[in-house]
């Protein structure tokens, strides 16, 4: 897997064994609809996996990114890849089951450009997740929230903090964007 433009074009990244990352065509698809928003924002890559959105974000000029997953060998594969790229005084990587860390966010009053939702498919995670951003609101007053999923598992529209704005099908991938 690489990178698919911006500063770190080509730059290969390393995935943890059992993760399915976003595919190219997925990432291109994402970055072609944020990519003139994406300048100095902070981004947080729920869900991070290999941290592909996240890095994704830095080639394309974010200047912070918090990667979170609960998973440790996808935190180390997230550190790997950030370190190998010169990126780690730029980010945080935490070991932390998302839901916690929204909260924990919230409790903070730590607000986001830009988030991120990969989740594992098929366990309906995509929708808890909106719900719990929903409810401990970490979004910017002008952010973003991409949403990644199952195309059978749409998260839906019913929100108060932020509403659909693009969904977009890519095979068995659908592709939700929200905004404040």
């Amino acid at each position: 897997m690489r990178i698919i433009g911006g500063k770190f074009k080509g730059a290969p990244l390393k995935a943890f064994r059992n993760i399915k990352p976003a595919s190219f065509r997925v990432r291109k698809g994402i970055f072609d609809i944020i990519r003139e928003i994406i300048k100095n924002s902070v981004v947080l890559d729920l869900f991070g996996g290999s941290g592909a959105l996240g890095i994704e974000a830095f080639s394309w000029g974010a200047k912070f990114v918090v990667f979170v997953d609960i998973h440790r060998g996808c935190t180390k594969i997230i550190k790997d890849n950030v370190s190998r790229l010169k990126l780690s005084s730029s980010s945080k990587i935490i070991l932390k089951d998302s839901f916690k860390a929204i909260k924990d966010f919230s409790s903070k009053n730590l607000l986001f450009d830009i988030i991120f939702v990969d989740p594992p498919y098929y366990k309906g995670l995509a929708k808890k997740a909106l719900q719990t951003l929903d409810e401990y609101d970490i979004l910017a007053p002008s952010g973003y929230i991409i949403v990644l999923c199952y195309r059978e598992d749409a998260p839906g529209d019913c929100y108060q903090s932020f509403k659909v704005v693009t969904v977009r099908n890519y095979g068995q991938s659908r592709l939700f964007v929200y905004r404040k």
